[in-house]
């Protein structure tokens, strides 16, 4: 059986959304989902942080996970958990060694910038899994053109990361990689191309890549109007391990293009 997708879900709109777009996902991968309820609540509720947290029964847990698979047309297996979120989840992992862990992303409007950070930072730094963050309001179909961001050095995808290499192949979507300069320097992408190469992501997908160069002072900025002109319906950024172990991780690139962008953004960690 091919790894599923783990989705993570707090029965919010949000997460829910989530569910609905891995579930287009999973249909155009042919692989099973998980439904993973920590029962410590929203993973991205505010009210976390002021101990106001809603209290479920078991019961209410089951039911609550039977509504958001009905209907689903993927195989789906549900998924408790209790204790701290990202301990909690990892156990899950661990079992079911994903291919990617999906989760939303309420409005930002709605949601403290910090709390998106944290939350990313945990998983990406805890498990090394590929993570999918989905805005609500994503329309819940697979991606037919994406954006992988790369800068012109070289890297290595983290070992549990590597399993995307297959995702890309099976989305059949058109990929162009996006290299952001400054202004003053060349935007040529050969650089950035060779080091996805290298890393294994055009694997069976080399012949149709495509490539763009963006001038812009702000890299996610320049991301996401890169992101724009190739009509983009998911954006692919590489974590690199020393942002996210990092205090300044809430400055990297990777954590501006989760807390800010419209689309779904794939964060791939790195194993150096």
């Amino acid at each position: 059986m091919p790894a599923p997708l783990l989705v993570l879900t707090d029965f919010t709109p949000a997460a829910d959304a989530a569910l609905q777009y891995a579930a287009a996902l999973a249909a155009q991968l042919k692989t099973p989902l998980v439904l993973l309820h920590v029962n410590r609540n929203s993973i991205f509720d505010p009210e976390s942080f002021t101990g106001k947290l809603p209290q479920r029964t078991e019961g209410e847990i089951a039911v609550a996970l039977d509504e958001r698979m009905r209907g689903l047309t993927v195989p789906v297996v549900p998924a408790v958990a209790s204790g701290r979120s990202t301990a909690a989840i990892l156990e899950v992992v661990e079992q079911h060694r994903p291919a990617l862990l999906v989760l939303g992303k309420p409005d930002v409007d709605e949601l403290p910038d910090e709390l998106v950070t944290t939350t990313s930072l945990d998983l990406l730094r805890e498990s090394q899994y590929p993570l999918l963050v989905v805005p609500a309001g994503t329309k819940p179909v697979a991606p037919r053109c994406l954006t992988l961001a790369a800068d012109n050095n070289p890297f290595q995808l983290a070992a549990p990361a590597k399993a995307v290499q297959e995702v890309l192949l099976a989305l059949q979507a058109q990929l162009t990689v996006v290299h952001v300069a400054e202004p003053e320097d060349t935007d040529s992408c050969s650089a950035a191309v060779e080091s996805v190469r290298a890393a294994g992501l055009l694997a069976g997908i080399e012949d149709t890549v495509r490539s763009r160069g963006v001038r812009s002072l702000d890299v996610a900025q320049g991301i996401a109007q890169g992101a724009r002109a190739a009509n983009a319906e998911l954006v692919v950024v590489i974590a690199r391990r020393h942002s996210v172990l990092g205090r300044l991780f809430h400055r990297s690139v990777t954590a501006q293009v989760i807390r800010h962008t419209r689309l779904p953004v794939l964060a791939l960690p790195t194993a150096n």
